[in-house]
Order: C-alpha cells, then sequence, then structure tokens
C-alpha cells in the first residue's frame, strides 16, 4: 500500500471518523516511530491492543513499518483471554487506544490516538503473530513473515477479478480472518469499513451496507445464514463478492445466496490461521445447493496440495514460520498437516470432511460431526444447522427458513443422508448457534446445550424431533 498513489481517498472508515491514503500513511509512519523510540528491535513483538477500528489498522501498519511483529488483541475480548494473550506474546510494548484497561503493568503504552511528531521506517522479515486457541487451552501462537503475507494478498490480487470498492470488516483483529479484508482492500486501493466493534453486529453491519454501499463481504456460514434469514439481503444488494470462510459451508447456505441475491458472486475459502488466511478456494454455483457437500476448491496460485492417508496436506509461500508451523518433507517440499480429512472429485476440486481429530463414534461406527451438520442443514426448511454431543448421544440446534419444520421432511432427509447411529436425538429449533469470538461455531458451548437438554428427556433416548419454539 503507497499512500500517494490514493492520496485523499478513504483507506479506512469505522463509527466514528475516517482516515484518507494520506491520512492512514502519515499516521502509521508516526507509530513506526514512536514504536522505534520505546525501543523495539527489528522483528520484536508489539501489542496492538484495540478494538476493531480505524485506530487498529493504523497500529498494525505502524508496526509493520517499524520492522517489528504485531499482536493483535481484541479490546472486545474476555479480559481473561486478552491478558492471556498478552502473557504469551512476551511482548514489551503496547498500542491501545483511550479508556482500555492495562493488560500488564510492565508494559510500556503507546497511545494510537495522540501520537508525537515523527516520522520512521525500518525493513523487518516478521509480520503478526495469532492464536489459534479454541474458548480453552493454552494460546498456540502461529507467526506469519511479511513475505508470506504479501504472497497471501498477491495471490488475491490475482485470483479475484472484481477489484475491492468497499470491503465490510466484520472480523476480529484478532483472528487472521481480519488479514484478508484489510490488505486486499488496501491493496486495490478500497475503502475498509468497518460497521461496529463487535464482528456480529448484523444491524450494524446492514445500516453501514446501505450508506456506503461495498462490493466484498468476508463473513463465515453462520453469520451470512443469519445476516441472510434476518432480511439483510435487500442491503447488501452493492456486493459484487461474497466470501465465506472459516467453517463448513452447507449447500442450503448455497441456494439461500442465489435466491436472495443472484447478481453477486459467491467463493467458499479454506485456510489454516498456518497457511497465512487461505490456501484453497471454490467459486460456488447455483447448482452446489443440490450437492452434499460445497468443495473448497482448488490450491490458489502458488500452492500445492497433498492428501496422505485422506488428512490434507499445504505446501505454499504462505506457511507461517517453521518454529510455529510442523512441516513435513513431502518430495523435497515442506508440507503442513492440516489435520482435515479431505477427498478429491474427478474434476480435482476438494471436499472437506471435518477433522481428523472431531470424529464421533457413534454406535460402533466413527462420523464426522461436520458431516452430520452438513446434513442437517441441508434438511428441508433449515437455514443453519450445528451439533451438540453429550452421554454417546447428539442433539441437532437448527436455524430454520421456516416458520414451521416438516419433522418427517428432516428424518426422511436424515435417513437418506447418514447412518442410523449419527442421527440426532432431539432436534432443538434455535434463533442463532453459539459463536466463539471469531465467529465460529462454538461446539463447546452446544455440547454443553447438549447435555443440558438429553438430561430434560424423560425415558428413553430414542429418536424424538421436539423442536422449540
Amino acid at each position: 500500500m503507497e499512500p500517494h498513489l490514493f492520496g485523499d481517498a478513504v483507506a479506512v472508515r469505522d463509527r466514528d471518523g475516517q482516515l484518507s491514503y494520506a491520512d492512514l500513511g502519515d499516521l502509521s509512519a508516526r507509530v513506526a516511530a514512536a514504536v522505534i523510540r520505546a525501543g523495539v528491535a527489528e522483528g520484536e513483538p508489539v501489542l496492538v491492543h484495540a478494538s476493531l477500528s480505524r485506530w487498529a489498522i493504523a497500529g498494525m501498519l505502524g508496526v509493520l513499518r517499524a520492522g517489528a511483529c504485531y499482536v493483535p488483541i481484541d479490546a472486545a475480548f474476555p479480559a481473561d483471554r486478552q491478558r492471556q494473550y498478552a502473557e504469551a506474546s512476551g511482548a514489551q510494548v503496547v498500542l491501545t487506544e483511550p479508556g482500555l484497561p492495562r493488560l500488564r503493568p510492565e508494559l510500556t503504552p503507546i497511545d494510537l490516538t495522540t501520537l508525537p511528531p515523527g516520522r520512521a521506517a525500518r525493513h523487518g522479515r516478521l509480520a503478526y503473530t495469532c492464536y489459534t486457541s479454541g474458548s480453552t487451552g493454552t494460546p498456540k501462537p502461529v507467526t506469519v513473515s511479511a513475505a508470506a503475507l504479501a504472497y497471501s494478498t498477491a495471490a488475491r490480487l490475482r485470483y479475484y477479478r472484481d477489484r475491492v470498492g468497499g470491503f465490510l470488516l466484520c472480523s476480529s483483529i484478532s483472528f487472521d480472518s481480519s488479514v484478508a479484508g484489510i490488505y486486499w482492500t488496501l491493496a486495490s486501493g478500497g475503502a475498509v469499513l468497518i460497521p461496529s466493534p463487535r464482528p456480529g453486529d448484523l444491524v450494524a453491519l446492514g445500516r453501514t451496507a446501505r450508506a456506503y454501499r461495498p462490493t466484498h463481504l468476508l463473513l463465515v456460514p453462520s453469520l451470512y445464514a443469519v445476516a441472510l434469514r434476518g432480511g439483510l439481503a435487500d442491503d447488501l444488494r452493492s456486493l459484487r463478492t461474497v466470501v465465506v470462510a472459516g467453517e463448513a459451508c452447507p449447500p442450503s447456505l448455497v441456494g439461500e445466496h442465489f435466491a436472495r441475491l443472484p447478481g453477486t458472486r459467491m467463493f467458499n475459502e479454506y485456510g489454516p490461521t498456518e497457511c497465512t488466511v487461505w490456501c484453497t478456494v471454490h467459486e460456488c454455483t447455483p447448482e452446489d445447493a443440490g450437492q452434499r457437500s460445497v468443495p473448497i476448491g482448488h490450491p490458489i496460485p502458488g500452492t500445492r496440495v497433498a492428501l496422505l492417508d485422506g488428512v490434507l496436506h499445504v505446501s505454499s509461500p504462505g506457511l507461517a514460520e517453521p518454529d510455529t508451523v510442523t512441516r513435513t518433507t513431502v518430495d523435497g517440499l515442506p508440507y503442513y498437516r492440516t489435520g482435515d480429512l479431505v477427498t478429491q472429485r474427478a474434476d480435482g476440486a476438494l471436499l472437506y470432511h471435518g477433522r481428523g481429530d472431531d470424529q464421533l463414534k457413534l454406535g460402533g461406527m466413527r462420523i464426522e460431526r461436520a458431516e452430520i451438520e452438513h446434513a442437517l442443514a441441508g434438511s428441508p426448511g433449515i437455514a443453519y444447522a450445528a451439533v451438540g454431543m453429550a452421554g454417546g448421544h447428539l442433539v441437532g440446534f437448527l436455524v430454520t427458513a421456516e416458520d414451521a419444520v416438516d419433522r418427517r421432511a428432516v428424518r426422511h432427509h436424515l435417513l437418506a443422508a447418514l447412518p442410523a447411529a449419527a442421527l440426532p436425538a432431539q432436534l432443538i429449533e434455535v434463533d442463532e448457534v453459539p459463536s466463539l469470538p471469531n465467529g465460529k461455531v462454538d461446539h463447546g458451548e452446544l455440547d454443553r446445550r447438549a447435555a443440558a437438554a438429553l438430561a430434560a428427556l424423560t425415558g428413553s433416548t430414542s429418536l424424538t424431533y421436539r423442536v422449540a419454539g
């Protein structure tokens, strides 16, 4: 991103203000000077503790211009999670906004909103570190180099034909899905449009879309399904491109998309954090709505994949740093073992079948949770579905597309798609599926809800279809 190329054009707009490309260039250069004055060496971590805002993006670019490595910590995250990431990073300097609590008393703070004069630039090899832990567990750092970030962004510019005019950024800064929207947009000379500090705020998303007519949007499938079901399609008609990523995309969502936004292209991206956001992509078609699963597509430009024992392995210039990603050598090339179970269609398109470590053993057989969720989501009248498990039994949680669910039709569909042992013991209608801070389905919470629902059942745990109002 060269600020002088786009000058006064809007680079970032949030609900409280905006920055032109010239403003962003000046602010990031001042951030770089402040970071270097604070004694940060090349490649050292710097925390960017902020909400999803224009200040956060200026901070990220400033750390890059200082040759350091930024660690984004979303101020909307639970306080314990924020402190956990800060402690794990080993950073000594934090870029922050006014009003946020101190993450650690020994950190040297730099206020992004009151930077002193001075500009600086220094080359650095690293770009950022994200953490891949879910709702529990020790954070696992994944560090991405500047070269990997540049490759990933260049691959977007090469693959996607529609230039980004305005990108609705609805991803937490602490997750790498935000990387796609930020750098893709700035490299295109477009505007990053931030509806709200809360990534899942669909009301703000609709309001921003009406006001600024965005061209591009990226959401996790579950949130996009809720947006379409909630009546936001009319607000999103300016979109030329919708990307879903971060979860398995159900065929029913593809059907819903083309029914409501027939003139908008839809893409299903796949990629672990360890591969710098994405490594395969599929352009969806209306025909995908009638398939059992939506492909995750083909490798992006410059990336290779291999299927070893049914597990997807990826070799790419976008692989994260070796000390944060375990690599396997195949035919002389380094590959990352994703742990995801994948098959390949006759046309070469890859099909995702869930995690190798997320298999469920039901009735003496193993089956993927994702396969059950795909079958549920493909049932008549279902917009989105997720599955919780407790005591060896399943509970399906359904976001419906219709006022009433035809239980017989659902049962008939599931029996045609799944072995009997994989059918849920109970189906419960919900307004939305619980999610983690990155927008992905919170299966831990679903398992807890499943335990509570099953405990409330009396008598047999045989198949029942109780749909809560």
